[in-house]
């Protein structure tokens, strides 16, 4: 297992756990974390993350992510809507969508110091209640990995 495979599953296990324990019991949902750099390249993924981005469109939705001025809104990466970009906590913010074929299917991105973060989430039952807790997971497994030095 690779240093970043240990970041991988950091996030996605902190990210999981918080959803779970906080989001409504009839929404259950599966995480999917991808850890790369802020070009877009790709470090590790946890198995199941199976969205096909290439480098030039996590690229840009890392300068989204960031803030930066970008076309995400209006050219997303093949197959996602991007919904908006929230200030997520004083060192980033999280960009947030959903597949245009499965309501289901979330998408939350966020950019720490040096890596960009993208979770893909599938829920059951999907709903407002459930995409702001799902936010808020994403935030929190951010806060703790950067707590702990990614």
């Amino acid at each position: 297992m690779s240093e970043w495979d240990s970041w991988v599953n950091f996030v996605l296990g902190h990210s999981a756990n918080d959803y779970y324990n906080n989001a409504p019991k009839e929404s259950p949902a599966v995480w999917h974390i991808m850890i790369g750099g802020h070009d877009g390249s790709m470090y590790a993924k946890s198995e199941g993350f199976d969205a096909a981005f290439d480098q030039a469109e996590l690229a840009k939705m890392s300068k989204a992510a960031n803030g930066d001025d970008t076309d995400i809104f209006t050219c997303p990466p093949k197959g996602y809507t991007i919904v908006r970009l929230v200030p997520a906590t004083n060192e980033f913010n999280v960009l947030t969508g959903k597949m245009k074929t499965n309501a289901g299917r979330l998408l939350y991105v966020a950019r720490g110091t040096s890596t960009l973060i993208v979770a893909l989430v599938d829920v059951t039952n999907c709903s407002r209640g459930c995409e702001s807790k799902g936010m808020d997971a994403m935030t929190f497994g951010v806060t703790e990995a950067v707590n702990a030095g990614i």
